[in-house]
This record gives C-alpha cells, structure tokens and sequence, in this order.
C-alpha cells in the first residue's frame, strides 16, 4: 500500500511539474502572439500614415497646379479687360475729338 501512495505522489507531482511547464509555455506563446500583434499594428499604422501622406501631397500637387491655371485664367481675363478698356478709351477720345471739331 505504501509502494501505491508513493506512485501516487510521484504521479501527481509529474502532473504539477506538467501543469506548470504547460503554463509557461501558454505564457510564452502568449507573450509571442502579442508581440506579433504590436508588430502588425505598428505595420499598419506606418502603411496607412504613408498612405496618407501620399495623398496629401498628390492632393497638394493637384491643387497647385488648379491654383496655376486660374491665376493663368486670371491674368489672360484681365489683359483681354484692359485690351478692351484701351480700344473703349481711343473710341472715347476720338468721339470726343469728333465732338470738339464740330463733325
């Protein structure tokens, strides 16, 4: 009886000694997988602040290149404004003339 208590004993403290390298491994595995995860996070942070960051600077781009050509747009209205405010003030000046001279 006392050779079955002492594999008994023997038995359980196996199991204990399994129980406690199981859980060490669970933590190990555990600590793995959250580093992987921090990892993949930070990956997905960086790929979407790049992300954004191209955009932003084709949004730049293409606003500059909008803000171009309406100053281009601009400049071309307000010389086709002072063409015709010259031709309308040699008209004016040379009715005035007509006016003076009587014709």
């Amino acid at each position: 009886m006392e050779m079955i208590i002492k594999e008994i004993v023997k038995a359980e403290k196996k199991a204990e000694e399994r129980i406690e390298k199981a859980k060490g491994e669970a933590k190990a595995i555990l600590e793995h997988a959250r580093k992987e995860a921090k990892q993949i996070e930070e990956e997905i942070i960086n790929e979407a602040q790049n992300q954004a960051n191209s955009l932003i600077e084709e949004k730049k781009r293409e606003g500059k290149i909008e803000a171009e050509k309406i100053v281009r747009e601009g400049e071309k209205e307000i010389e086709e404004i002072k063409l015709k405010a010259e031709q309308n003030f040699e008209n004016a000046i040379n009715e005035a003339i007509k006016l003076i001279r009587g014709r």
